[in-house]
């Protein structure tokens, strides 16, 4: 008790001052000041979930939504919010529900919202339990914070890691992404789906002619049509250049494929307007089917991309399904890609060489390099026996290189032994065409500095040759300024127009042997053989004449007007070893000098 004027006493607790109203709205007043200029959004929750307080940050934050007036409940913010995904917040997750509930910190949870523009802002909202002293929740804190900023680049970045820059379409990691779970839902669910490539026919000769930007517009239009063309459920990717990958699910069968690929196939068949030009393109695919095909995604490509092949080889603008009875045989291939791979490496591939012979002047002028495979069990295996079952894969550009590379070491070993002639290799249509053979030909050519490229020559088939005339062309012009000759092989098997000749610009024809092997006895192949020459003469070409067996065949081939041959009637494929002796020991044949008279019928 305290002493007091006049001698009163009073109990201070007992008689508490009155609350000071003015000093309380000053206070308060002091916070909302404080709080006022905060970046991030402060909203304060009744126990009941209801909004009793939120700061100007937060009314700036969500300045399209009206949920956010004194007294509205949060369950109302969460309907209007989206999570990460677009898809709507889930409320029993919603921070601000969950603080209440449980009574402590709630995981922040990720919002979109919709600004007055229409433009999206990204907001993180963490929630915090307002605890009595009695451990009941009598409310939550709730902070915003503005990462739309955070956000965007970490789209931006999504976006560059896993969509295609030129076309918005998914690219390469994706699609492989995509074929995991559309082959775990598949098999889930007992479905059909379609894995496909699809490879423009004549694109380059549209990029070439009005440039690179107009090839880009092209493929942009490209990416629109396949999309515009597939359900919104399928998967149209780019994986390079001018190559798209699909995934087509939910089949009920093969033919519903089929269906869905000539769909495809019509669309892009349809003209461009491109440069205020109307062009038309067309597109090769091959599709494989799960489960009629394998599980594995990289093999279920591998196979698409064989039909893919066939497709071409069919006459492009078609598809062709890969056909699953061959499974087995695509399985020992497999195993033999990998053993020619560990061949490859270990030096096991020779090059045998078959002299090129001028029978009118009586002198070697060039060599053909023919690979084999010496076995360390088998022996010599001939290419026909492992060349064919390779044509398709990756490994035989390696073995072309090698090859090469190894015919003009063999050329400058010739020259320095007192034999300038000229080296021939041949070339699958797979390294030409995919595999970015000028380039590699340029750093093989770099590393043999003591090899004059005129005495390269380049052999391609002519089949190979018109799967893209316009490209094969322009590799042919360009290496040609540089001195290397372009032969086209087996001449008169890939019924090419005398537009393609024109424009391929090889410099040899070489008669295909079946022809020349044949002519003295079938005088259908005998006109082949003379029409090819009379090409030659008429557009001024030299021709070689394979599969010459005999005396009948030079004094025949001479007298039409063929000078060079090879064949066994010449000389067999010699290995490395024996070159020098041959050439040193080699004379013309007497017999060669056709007599004057009529050819043989």
């Amino acid at each position: 008790m305290n002493a007091l004027p006049n001698g009163q006493e009073r109990n201070e607790v007992a008689n508490p001052e009155p609350i000071d109203r003015p000093a309380v709205d000053l206070a308060h007043q002091r916070i909302t000041a404080i709080l006022a200029p905060l970046e991030e959004g402060l909203q304060l929750w009744d126990g009941a979930g209801h909004l009793i307080y939120a700061n100007p940050a937060t009314h700036r934050q969500f300045c399209a939504l009206e949920a956010l007036g004194s007294g509205r409940h949060w369950t109302e913010l969460a309907c209007d919010c989206r999570t990460e995904s677009g898809e709507p917040c889930p409320v029993d997750d919603f921070p601000v529900a969950h603080a209440l509930r449980g009574g402590h910190k709630a995981t922040p949870l990720l919002l979109r919202v919709n600004r007055a523009d229409g433009a999206a802002r990204w907001l993180r909202l963490a929630a915090h339990p307002l605890n009595a002293p009695d451990g009941s929740t009598s409310g939550v804190v709730s902070i915003t914070v503005d990462v739309t900023q955070l956000v965007e680049q970490e789209l931006r970045l999504e976006q560059q890691a896993h969509f295609d820059a030129l076309t918005g379409l998914p690219n390469r990691a994706l699609f492989s992404d995509r074929i995991d779970r559309a082959l775990a839902h598949a098999r889930r669910h007992g479905e059909r789906l379609a894995v496909c490539l699809l490879d423009l026919d004549g694109f380059k000769a549209v990029n070439d002619e009005f440039g690179h930007q107009a090839g880009d517009l092209l493929l942009r239009k490209v990416a629109q049509r396949l999309k515009d063309t597939l359900r919104s459920e399928d998967t149209a990717a780019r994986i390079g250049g001018d190559e798209f990958a699909l995934l087509i699910g939910d089949l009920s069968t093969a033919g519903q494929c089929e269906y869905v690929l000539k769909r495809i196939l019509d669309a892009l068949a349809a003209p461009y307007l491109i440069a205020d030009t109307e062009v038309r393109v067309t597109a090769s695919i091959g599709a494989t089917l799960f489960p009629g095909d394998t599980v594995d995604p990289d093999q279920l490509l591998r196979h698409a991309d064989h039909a893919m092949y066939t497709a071409k080889l069919a006459g492009k603008n078609r598809f062709s399904l890969f056909d699953p009875t061959l499974e087995s045989r695509v399985r020992a291939n497999f195993g033999l890609v990998r053993k020619i791979e560990d061949a490859l490496s270990r030096g096991q591939f020779v090059l045998h060489y078959q002299p090129k012979v001028d029978c009118l002047h009586g002198r070697v002028v060039g060599l053909e390099a023919l690979i084999r495979w010496q076995h360390p069990v088998l022996g010599l295996r001939m290419p026909g026996e492992f060349l064919p079952l390779i044509e398709h894969e990756d490994v035989i550009v390696g073995l072309g290189n090698w090859v090469i590379s190894e015919a003009l070491r063999q050329q400058a070993r010739l020259r320095s032994a007192g034999h300038d002639l000229s080296i021939s290799v041949n070339i699958a249509a797979r390294q030409l065409l995919r595999g970015q053979f000028a380039d590699q030909l340029d750093a093989i050519l770099a590393r043999h500095t003591d090899v004059d490229p005129r005495r390269l020559e380049i052999e391609i088939l002519e089949t190979a040759a018109l799967e893209d005339v316009g490209a094969v062309s322009r590799l042919i012009s360009d290496f040609r300024q540089r001195g290397v000759r372009f032969a086209l092989d087996d001449f008169g098997t890939g019924y090419s127009s005398l537009v393609h000749l024109k424009h391929l610009g090889a410099d040899v024809l070489k008669i295909d042997q079946t022809f020349v092997r044949d002519m003295l006895d079938d005088p259908g192949d005998l006109a082949i053989v003379q029409g090819v020459i009379g090409l030659a003469d008429a557009f001024h070409r030299d021709v070689v004449a394979e599969g010459v067996e005999d005396l009948a065949h030079v004094r025949t081939l001479l007298g039409a007007g063929c000078h060079i041959m090879q064949g066994y009637g010449i000389s067999r494929p010699l290995p490395a070893e024996h070159l020098d002796l041959w050439l040193d020991s080699f004379a013309p044949d007497p017999g060669w000098q056709s007599p004057p008279g009529l050819l043989p019928h």
